[in-house]
């Protein structure tokens, strides 16, 4: 078994020093990431509870339709921050500070440019807020509180060129330990503000003052850790690469607009033809959906500067094989996260915020398709992200973006959220799920295995249907007394089910046994030795 694990090893993440730093870079990032999430995932649930339980169902539905319209507002920052940090790998891994220096200071002003820019859109756009609310609030207390979360945003961007760093230096634990303090102290605040003032402004204000805290603290770890780093003398970046830089950038803003159809008209949607009430209870059930993506996404975004370097030094042949590991476990947590969402959502919802606060099961059904489909494509998009690729296919997210507000706004009068639903994964499956696998394997792997990402596809597809029936059957038989031993119960046998049946099928397989040997090499690396 040794033999084998070495001749696996010589394909796998490290087989030298560099490797190993990567793969330990790697770990630390996704332990503090997933901690860090978990941490704001468990706050922002008892903050929302007691938000829903003071301000009301309304309240959650105002503020997931807002959310989603700074969304749209944030469309002008175009992902600038993800093209910059793909062209730090490089300078990063040759030291060349100077360089470093003045693609960090072109970014610098260009989030004051486009915070100014957000600004003055946020101010036009709170004249227009109230329109798609049926409900009778005051136009004026609406407009205040959606500039409040345009100043939300707007702090976000503060520093955000030194935030970079560290996510491209393999350091993004740095920002998540960070923002863990921060987001303790937070959910602290305004937990009290909600009982002591009942204030929805009040609520967002404190979310504005540790913002800019959080960010204030990050300036002064750059400014301690990156001391040859000089943006007050950086040299003005060359004509040429400014050019590329905004060929890509121009290409990320079609990403965002397709991103923001995707995950942000919805709640609008929902809103403007359903009311404010069945948008906060979607708002609440997307809030647990997008908690189990978010928590899956800083596996991957711990992972995706290490796969970033990987790109830069390795062979075409290590990449796949490790881009196969990692679809592999893209489907074992999305496999158990699918099953899980299902079976454990309805009951805790319940006792989260209760029974006149949840879907019935057929609309669950669609939340949990979603959920799926948009998860599965983590493992591609990663790749697409370490590799720059974003203009070959700009001009089908823009596609994807018309598919998704076309089919949702047609089908959203008759089907309600369902037809969003609906809709969104419709678009999923026309666009991106063709696309971005296709440009990977041409581009990053240079090699013709596509057909064996689809059959992979299609085979963890049948699987997660499986076990979501046979866990949606025993969970039915057993009726537990109270919806706590009902939570408790579903969450067992879902933990139990999904996960034994990839060990039982997958056991053998390559997969399975070089992301084995992957996480007993971290462990190695993890107790030094």
């Amino acid at each position: 078994m040794e033999k084998q694990n070495a001749t696996v090893s010589k394909n796998f993440y490290y087989t030298t020093s560099e490797d190993a730093v990567r793969t330990k870079n790697s770990m630390i990032n996704i332990a503090v990431s997933v901690m860090s999430y978990v941490i704001v995932m468990a706050g922002s649930f008892v903050t929302r509870k007691i938000f829903t339980s003071v301000l009301g169902l309304e309240a959650v539905g105002i503020e997931g339709a807002f959310l989603n319209i700074v969304s749209a507002l944030a469309i002008v920052e175009m992902g600038l921050g993800v093209g910059i940090v793909y062209t730090l790998y490089k300078p990063i891994s040759e030291g060349d500070w100077p360089k470093i220096s003045s693609i960090l200071n072109f970014l610098k002003k260009s989030y004051i440019l486009i915070s100014l820019i957000v600004f003055g859109l946020g101010v036009i756009v709170s004249f227009f807020v109230s329109i798609p609310i049926k409900e009778d609030f005051s136009k004026t207390w609406l407009s205040g509180i959606f500039i409040l979360y345009v100043m939300d945003i707007l702090s976000s961007y503060l520093f955000s060129h030194k935030r970079a760093i560290f996510i491209a230096d393999q350091k993004n634990y740095v920002n998540n330990a960070v923002h863990i303090f921060a987001q303790i102290f937070l959910f602290i605040f305004q937990i009290l503000v909600l009982k002591i003032f009942k204030s929805f402004e009040l609520y967002l204000i404190c979310k504005i003052i540790f913002r800019l805290s959080e960010n204030i603290v990050i300036s002064i770890l750059f400014d301690r850790k990156y001391k040859l780093i000089n943006l007050k003398n950086a040299e003005k970046l060359p004509s040429s690469e400014k050019k590329d830089f905004f060929r890509n950038i121009k290409a990320l803003l079609f990403h965002r607009m397709a991103g923001f159809s995707l995950t942000s008209t919805s709640s609008v949607l929902i809103m403007a033809f359903a009311g404010l009430r069945e948008s906060g209870i979607y708002y609440n059930y997307m809030l647990v959906s997008n908690a189990l993506i978010s928590v899956s996404n800083e596996f991957f975004n711990g992972i995706i500067a290490s796969f970033g370097n990987l790109l830069s030094t390795e062979s075409n042949e290590k990449i796949y094989d490790n881009f196969k590991i990692l679809y592999f476990i893209n489907f074992l947590i999305y496999s158990f996260f699918t099953v899980a969402f299902f079976n454990v959502i309805s009951p805790f919802v319940t006792l989260w915020i209760g029974l006149d606060s949840i879907f019935p099961v057929f609309t669950v059904i669609w939340l949990s398709a979603y959920l799926y489909m948009f998860g599965i494509r983590q493992s591609i998009l990663m790749v697409k992200v370490s590799a720059g690729i974003y203009n070959p296919d700009k001009y089908f997210a823009l596609l994807e973006a018309v598919i998704t507000f076309g089919l949702s706004f047609i089908l959203v009068r008759k089907l309600g959220v369902i037809g969003v639903l609906i809709g969104n994964i419709i678009s999923m499956t026309l666009v991106p799920n063709i696309t971005q696998p296709y440009l990977v394997y041409n581009i990053v792997f240079k090699n013709n295995k596509l057909k064996s990402y689809y059959v992979k596809y299609f085979l963890y597809a049948v699987l997660t249907i499986f076990y979501v029936y046979v866990s949606f059957i025993i969970c039915g038989n057993i009726k537990p007394g109270s919806n706590l031993l009902k939570l408790i119960y579903n969450f067992i046998v879902c933990l139990i089910v999904p996960n034994f049946m990839n060990l039982l099928i997958f056991y053998k397989t390559e997969e399975f046994q070089k992301t084995f040997l992957y996480f007993r090499q971290c462990l190695k690396l993890k107790s030094g030795r």
